[in-house]
Parts: C-alpha cells; sequence; structure tokens
C-alpha cells in the first residue's frame, strides 16, 4: 500500500487531501482538516519557509514561529501515515480498502454519533431497520450500497447533504454509463431518497432539493410472464424424468394456486391445513410482511397432497437460499420438459454483461421462483372480486396489486363494464 498526501487547488489555502493506493484494486481518497499555502507543499511534503538574507530580528521572529507551526502540520500528517499504516497491516482478512473507510479512521464517530457521510449512513439506517427489515430486503439494500461505493471510487465521498438534483443527474449519468437498465437506475434513487429521508427525520441536514431527486422518474413498463390455465394443466400432466424434477412440478402448480411468495410456499407443511365448513385452508403468516393468510386449497392443490399421503413436497435444501436457486433452476427445466417454449419477451439478467435487460426467449427460459404468485393474480383477475385476491396475494394495496399483473386504467374499466353487464343480465 503507497499513502500520500497531495492538494486539488492552487488557491490559498488549499486543504490537504490524503490517498491509499495498491495496484488497480485499490484507491482511496479523503480530504483532511488541514490546509495549507500551495507554496508551502511540494512532493506530499510541508515545505518551511526560508529566512531571506539581511533579515531583522522581528522578520526571524516571525517566520520561526511560522515554522513551528508547519512543522506540528509535517507532524500531523506523519501521524496520520502512521496511524493508517497500522491499521492497514492489522486489518481483518478480505476487508475492503474504500474512501469509506478512509474517511472513518481518519473521523471516528462515537458509538452515539449518527455519520453524514451516505455510504456511513447506510449502515447505521440498516442497524436501525434490523428488526423490521427481513433478511431479502436487507441483502438489496446492500447491493445498492456496493453500487454507490463503485459511484464514489470515481466521483469522491458523497455526504447526505449532497444528494440533490444535480447529484441525481450524476448517478444517473454513471449508471447509463455502466450499462445499468432503466428500472435499475430508477429503483437505486428511490432507495437513496428513501435512506437520506430516514436520516432526515434523525436531525441530519438534508439539501432542500432532496424531494425532487426522483422527480419524473418512471419505471418502463416490463413484461409480465404467467403461466395460463391451460399451460398448467399440460405442466401437472407430463410425466417428469426423475423424482426432483417431479417434486419441483409439484412445487409450481402449488405456487400458482396458492398465490405466495416462494420464502412461504416452500414452508408449507400438513400442519398449517386447517378445515372450516368442509373446506380445507393453510393457516400461514406471509415471511416478508407478517401477514396472517387463509389460503383456500384447490382441486390441483388436494390431488398433489392425495397422491403423497397428506404431504406437500419434500423441500431442496435445508437453507431457505439454497432452497430458492435449485427451485429456480429445476422449474426452468420442468417447463422445458413440458415443452412451454412460445417465445416471449423477457427483463432478465445477461450473465455475460450481468446487467438487466430485454430478451426474446422460449418461455421456459424466463420461468423464475415468482412466476406462481404472478400466475394466480393473473389468471383469476377479472374472474373473481379483486379485493378477494388481494387477500390472498398479501398486497397492501389494489394500485400495487394492479400494477403486479400489468393492469392500466383502460383494463379496469372493460372489467367494470363487463361486471355491470353481467349485473344487468342477471336483474333481468
Amino acid at each position: 500500500m503507497t499513502i500520500s498526501f497531495y492538494i486539488q487547488s492552487s488557491k490559498n489555502p488549499a486543504p490537504i487531501y490524503v490517498r491509499v493506493r495498491e495496484g488497480r484494486d485499490v484507491d482511496a481518497k479523503c480530504k483532511i482538516q488541514t490546509t495549507i499555502d500551495p507554496k508551502l507543499f511540494s512532493k506530499g511534503k510541508i515545505k518551511l519557509r526560508k529566512i531571506p538574507t539581511g533579515a531583522d530580528a522581528n522578520a526571524k521572529d516571525w517566520i520561526q514561529k511560522a515554522n513551528n507551526e508547519l512543522i506540528l502540520i509535517q507532524k500531523k500528517l506523519d501521524q496520520l501515515k502512521v496511524l493508517l499504516n497500522e491499521r492497514l497491516n492489522n486489518r481483518k482478512n478480505g476487508q475492503t480498502i474504500n474512501s469509506q473507510w478512509l474517511n472513518e479512521v481518519i473521523y471516528p464517530r462515537s458509538k452515539n454519533e449518527i455519520p453524514k457521510a451516505l455510504l456511513s449512513y447506510f449502515d447505521y439506517f440498516l442497524e436501525s431497520k434490523k428488526t423490521s427489515l427481513n433478511a431479502t430486503t436487507i441483502k438489496k439494500i446492500k447491493v445498492f450500497k456496493h453500487r454507490l461505493e463503485r459511484y464514489e471510487k470515481t466521483h469522491g465521498i458523497v455526504y447526505i447533504n449532497e444528494v440533490d438534483k444535480r447529484f441525481a443527474l450524476s448517478l444517473q449519468r454513471w449508471c447509463d454509463r455502466e450499462n445499468y437498465a432503466h428500472n435499475t437506475k430508477v429503483k437505486t434513487l428511490k432507495v437513496l431518497l428513501t435512506v437520506c429521508n430516514h436520516a432526515k427525520e434523525n436531525g441530519i441536514l438534508t439539501s432542500t432539493q432532496l424531494p425532487y431527486i426522483t422527480r419524473g422518474l418512471k419505471y418502463q413498463k416490463t413484461s409480465h410472464v404467467h403461466l395460463n390455465f391451460e399451460e398448467l394443466k399440460k405442466i401437472a400432466a407430463t410425466p417428469m424424468p426423475d423424482q426432483r424434477l417431479e417434486n419441483a412440478r409439484d412445487w409450481l402448480i402449488i405456487s400458482c394456486f396458492t398465490a405466495q411468495r416462494v420464502s412461504d410456499f416452500l414452508r408449507f407443511s400438513k400442519n398449517k391445513i386447517v378445515e372450516m365448513e368442509g373446506m380445507q385452508f393453510l393457516d400461514i403468516s406471509q415471511k416478508k410482511t407478517g401477514k396472517a393468510l387463509y389460503i383456500p386449497l384447490t382441486k390441483e392443490v388436494t390431488e398433489i397432497l392425495d397422491k403423497r399421503g397428506g404431504e406437500f413436497p419434500p423441500a431442496f435444501s435445508d437453507h431457505l437460499e439454497g432452497n430458492k436457486t435449485i427451485y429456480n433452476t429445476l422449474i426452468k427445466e420442468v417447463c422445458r420438459v413440458a415443452k412451454i417454449n412460445n417465445k416471449v419477451t423477457s427483463h432478465g439478467k445477461n450473465p455475460k454483461t450481468n446487467r438487466y435487460e430485454f430478451r426474446e426467449v422460449p418461455k421456459y427460459k424466463a420461468v423464475s421462483t415468482h412466476i406462481g404468485r404472478r400466475s394466480f393474480a393473473t389468471n383469476y383477475y377479472g374472474k373473481i372480486n379483486t379485493a378477494l385476491l388481494i387477500n390472498a396475494t398479501g398486497h397492501s394495496s389494489e394500485t400495487q396489486f394492479l400494477k403486479y399483473v400489468g393492469k392500466d386504467g383502460n383494463q379496469q374499466a372493460l372489467t367494470l363494464a363487463k361486471a355491470m353487464k353481467s349485473f344487468a343480465e342477471q336483474s333481468k
């Protein structure tokens, strides 16, 4: 590691910066709370004033006092260099050395102090929310934090009070250069707005422009890939070549008729089944929202349970994330075997670029863990009262539900017209 000091301005006084570098992987910078006359700074070192020939006693005394102050500044830089070397030598394996790390070494805060740097506040935000956010949401927020870390490598440390329209535009342009999808860019700014609003509630000064950093930004409408009833019948009737795929196929059918997230339906068990008025229901509490729900068991679900002696299919792993990953892979193969291969436009991650993009692919390739929940909502929309569907899916509002199934105002009006026509016919 190389530690150096430099200035970026020719104006007097100019702030001194410290820089830690190691090859191409590490390049951390931070401004320290020390300024200097640029004429008295060269090659990372403080230059002492020279006593001119013929200077009188007063001039010599003044220069000596000024040099004593410069010596103290150099001593401060030397001490900082020793501190940084010590921290670098004793850092934990795998610890990231970046501008945030450097800033926290130079300006250590007390345990009760609220950070003002945006990256540091992300950690404070997650710590304060750890009991109210689930593990998946925390993981997603950390992804946004790491994205901001990459931005800071070329733009320097961002403080909460600097998050304004100018910053938002700079971040959007950086996202474009990095080939992030439009919706990823919008979501990044919305998460930043949430974090900064949390800081504002905790007394941190924010820009008056903060409320406007997402103004005019809208998500691009994405295709809503789902499995319709005919495709589900075809999948259910197709023999699978091995037991794992049969288990995955059964879970896929169950998910499409219970409307639950993968983190919920892979936890379904026989002892969660209750009976009311001769009908069977699953009594569950959603992992993400904590909402308690009763899910009716349809014929398609009970047929799977009956063939398994009343049991749900076995899980694929003891770990939730492992379960999701394995299931996500297997159901693609299930749909390929069932020949669900009509072309669809999919919004997915390109493994070569690691970026989301729209691509035309066979439908089985677009199938993912979320397709069961989306298929339920889409297949039954317009056939069953929307309020009842929302109760089954656990969405917090009708607006959120309609976005989920990809319905707009025109389709809502059409659904209303059909319902009114049906009502009029029944009245006759």
